[in-house]
């Protein structure tokens, strides 16, 4: 019988290879070539990395000397992360991508916010320098910065 010696990397891996299969298996963009890249081509290139990574991550939980349990799932930091997101993606057309990074990083970095408030305002402004740089200054896409 096939002993797991770290049960959260086996597991993580097995949710890594199962996204990156789904992400190849829903591939409806043409994925073009090295030299004419499709729309396709970028998540097909994810996708494979997700699957290289969750084999790996699989690999390294089966081997692993340490044997590590998984602890039961807390209700409340998954809800404040996924609220975090989703609000980004709802808000990012209506408010801009300074609102919408701002409640993200809220609700990813919800633990923070009370007891470092000047840490999560660095944080912010530091994902939101970034974001400004690479996907509106150099990409150059259509987003607004405020409404």
């Amino acid at each position: 019988m096939l002993q797991i010696g770290n049960l959260r990397q086996f597991w993580s891996g097995v949710l890594f290879a199962v996204i990156g299969v789904l992400a190849l298996w829903q591939l409806p963009q043409p994925i073009g070539s090295l030299v004419a890249m499709g729309p396709g081509y970028f998540p097909m290139l994810l996708g494979i990395g997700l699957v290289l990574v969750g084999l790996l991550s699989i690999v390294f939980g089966v081997r692993s000397q340490t044997h590590t349990d998984i602890e039961r799932l807390s209700l409340v930091p998954t809800f404040f992360i996924i609220g975090g997101i989703v609000a980004m993606a709802l808000l990012i057309d209506r408010a801009g991508l300074a609102v919408s990074l701002l409640c993200m990083v809220l609700g990813t970095c919800y633990n923070r916010v009370l007891k470092h408030p000047i840490e999560v305002a660095i944080i912010y402004l530091v994902v939101l320098a970034m974001t400004w740089a690479v996907f509106i200054y150099l990409i150059q896409l259509p987003i607004t910065l405020f409404w």
